[in-house]
């Protein structure tokens, strides 16, 4: 790309949109323009929005009024159209759109879950993550001793699809708890051939070096995977029942006026400051209503 005034090459890794060198020849270009009464360029646009697939135009036209509406960034509107380009750009109109390929097509930099979030308005995605996490779960557990990959696999399995007596669970529960007893099981296979062979002690003992919500979550999956072992007959006799989990003070961080600027609806959260959407601003003008109804005398200079 090439400067559009005095014609050099823009710096390598230049965004798409941009026209000039620098400010200098923005400023020159803007002058000569006004000065010869010639309009201004039309601005840039995204490819997508004037793009031969029907599909591929309606989704990108909607991904801006839906980045209007919850206050995403142009940059973020501008990534959510190359992820739409990368799905959609070359699929038949009305075709449905699998998640597990907007995953895996998009680009690294676009997010999966705005692309998902722009279909799912327009009924284009086709949610098979369940095939695609038995598949997951089939790998995993067969890279697990003999002795034991099996029976977890029968009970990732039943969190997944769940049974008469439990719901089922979300893919992020069945990530945590396989992630959280397999390196348990990998050193109890070292002296054990199978569940019903593990004790109380060797729960004991691997669970001692963990502390805080590692220890906790690590006591609730292998609850679970052991009281799964106890109903299907797996078992003699469940080692986890006698585990406690002790209560985990929860850091709270305290809403402030520092990181609030209602006026241009900006909040600052951990230093990094982010346009407020429609839905957080009108529940922080309630928020502020409600604070200064309880405590009239609190200071309230960010309404």
């Amino acid at each position: 790309m090439t400067c559009v005034h005095c014609g050099k090459l823009l710096p390598a890794g230049s965004r798409r949109d941009r026209a000039y060198c620098d400010n200098k020849c923005r400023g020159l270009a803007s002058y000569y323009r006004r000065k010869a009464g010639v309009p201004p360029p039309p601005r840039w646009q995204h490819p997508a929005l004037t793009s031969d697939s029907l599909a591929l135009r309606s989704a990108s036209a909607h991904a801006e009024q839906l980045g209007e509406a919850n206050g995403w960034s142009p940059s973020l509107v501008r990534c959510a159209m190359d992820g739409l380009t990368a799905v959609l750009e070359h699929r038949p109109p009305g075709k449905p759109v699998k998640l597990t390929e907007i995953r895996t097509r998009i680009p690294r930099h676009a997010s999966s879950f705005r692309v998902a979030e722009v279909l799912a308005d327009l009924d284009l995605p086709e949610d098979d993550s369940a095939s695609s996490i038995r598949s997951c779960i089939d790998d995993r557990t067969g890279e697990l001793p003999a002795g034991f990959a099996g029976d977890v696999r029968a009970w990732l399995l039943v969190l997944l699809d769940g049974d008469r007596r439990a719901k089922p669970r979300s893919r992020t529960c069945l990530y945590v708890y396989f992630g959280c007893v397999r390196p348990l099981l990998e050193n109890w296979a070292t002296t054990r051939d199978h569940l019903r062979e593990i004790t109380a002690a060797d729960v004991t003992a691997a669970l001692s070096p963990l502390r805080g919500w590692q220890r906790r979550n690590a006591i609730a999956a292998l609850r679970s995977l052991f009281r799964f072992a106890k109903k299907r007959g797996l078992i003699f006799a469940n080692p986890t029942t006698r585990l406690r989990t002790e209560d985990i003070p929860r850091s709270l961080l305290p809403m402030t006026d520092d990181g609030l600027d209602m006026p241009n609806r900006r909040i600052t959260i951990a230093g990094h400051g982010q346009r407020l959407g429609e839905l957080p601003h009108q529940t922080l003008l309630a928020w502020l209503d409600q604070r200064r109804a309880t405590w009239p005398k609190t200071p309230t200079g960010t309404s």
